[in-house]
């Protein structure tokens, strides 16, 4: 049987034909979304939902056309959403991280014994980074200084001390993460 005639049969409900179907693609798309998602269970994951939408979608499919391109076009449109997904949670743990950090110098003051678990294991991470960094945290979040103050005060540009807190904030995201995912094991 050819590809068009399992198309066709899926099309009017059968699944062993649409398993046919991924059976003849699966590697070929995983090979395609591999060389942009670089973790296998994201790509098994994308690729998995690539076809759960296909068939939901696959009445909309022309048989006369080829599968391949569309099942990649379906594919790529899961990579974005992964990847639009995935900046939105790297964002919101930035705010988290930029949060906590904030929180850590007001709860300092009081006592770190009462911190919450999660400043402590931020004030663990944050005594990991060098002095340097330290002390750019301190001057940006205790002393809550404007980045472009702080770029003056430091004799850099705004843009290079914004991607260096930047940095300093997804290293001590990624250990908070570790700490937590520690914590909760």
């Amino acid at each position: 049987m050819d590809e068009r005639e399992w198309v066709l049969k899926a099309q009017k409900g059968d699944r062993d034909a649409f398993g046919e179907i991924v059976r003849l693609y699966q590697a070929r798309l995983r090979a395609f979304v591999a060389r942009s998602v670089h973790r296998a269970e994201d790509v098994f994951d994308i690729v998995q939902d690539a076809f759960l939408d296909a068939l939901k979608n696959l009445h909309r499919f022309d048989p006369d056309q080829e599968l391949g391109p569309w099942l990649r076009a379906v594919s790529r449109n899961r990579m974005l959403n992964f990847f639009r997904a995935r900046r939105v949670r790297l964002n919101a743990a930035v705010a988290l991280v930029e949060q906590a950090l904030e929180e850590q110098w007001v709860e300092n003051e009081v006592a770190l014994g009462e911190a919450s678990d999660e400043v402590r294991a931020l004030q663990k991470c944050v005594d990991r980074l060098d002095g340097q960094q330290r002390e750019l945290l301190e001057l940006r979040y205790k002393r809550n200084l404007a980045v472009n103050d702080l770029a003056k005060r430091l004799r850099r540009s705004a843009a290079a001390l914004s991607m260096s807190l930047f940095r300093i904030r997804a290293t001590l995201q990624k250990c908070l993460g570790q700490r937590t995912e520690a914590m909760e094991s």
